[in-house]
């Protein structure tokens, strides 16, 4: 079983149980690259959206670094401004020649008029915020009902924005995932969540507009 699948497997309603967070933390190690990228990008506060970016991608090919395993995604900000974003795997720093190319790459999507940032593997990789990431990403296919977003988003209101991971659980009793509801609603930026330490049922959850 892949890494990927393996994490969407997981349940999610006991957030970093004793139980599951070897198996999480292994899958954070595994998860590749582009599946790791796209989930810390999927929680990062300034950005609104991203996509592929085919012109990046063309622009490496022609410097031969079609093999070198770079992820590229055109990245829209909450500012409204556009940037490409490339993750750039460890091992393309430790080899001079790729190293050369990646950094001529960058002046060549520069020189066409778009910024392109470099985003080394080890930051994307860094913990605890990729497990938490890929934790909440693994949430995308719980569904949530209209009712219980209006339950949840109302409780929330209530006690003034904010409560324990474990408090909005609570508030979705008749849910079959009532904590995977509320990671759904993080993963829509609905809700928010601190991803800097690990995520249990005492991780604080907020309405995003109220940050």
């Amino acid at each position: 079983m892949s890494s990927v699948s393996s994490l969407a497997s997981l349940p999610s309603s006991t957030p970093q149980s004793p139980e599951l967070a070897p198996a999480i933390a292994q899958l954070g190690r595994e998860a590749p690259l582009p599946y790791a990228f796209e989930a810390r990008l999927g929680l990062a506060p300034d950005v609104r959206s991203f996509s592929p970016d085919p012109q990046s991608e063309r622009l490496a090919h022609s410097l031969d670094l079609a093999q070198a395993g770079l992820v590229f995604r055109s990245v829209r900000l909450t500012s409204g401004r556009g940037v490409s974003l490339a993750a750039v795997p460890s091992v393309c720093w430790r080899d001079p020649v790729v190293h050369a190319r990646v950094l001529e790459l960058k002046w060549a999507v520069e020189l066409s008029g778009r910024r392109l940032m470099l985003v080394p593997e080890s930051v994307i990789r860094a913990e605890p915020r990729l497990t938490n990431s890929l934790l909440v990403s693994a949430c995308d296919g719980v569904r949530v009902t209209p009712r219980e977003r209006l339950i949840l988003l109302s409780h929330l209101a209530e006690v003034g924005g904010s409560a324990s991971l474990e408090v909005c659980a609570e508030a979705l009793t008749g849910s079959a995932d009532p904590a995977g509801a509320v990671l759904r609603l993080v993963a829509e930026r609905v809700l928010t969540i601190a991803i800097d330490r690990p995520i249990d049922l005492q991780s604080e959850v907020s309405l995003a507009a109220w940050r």
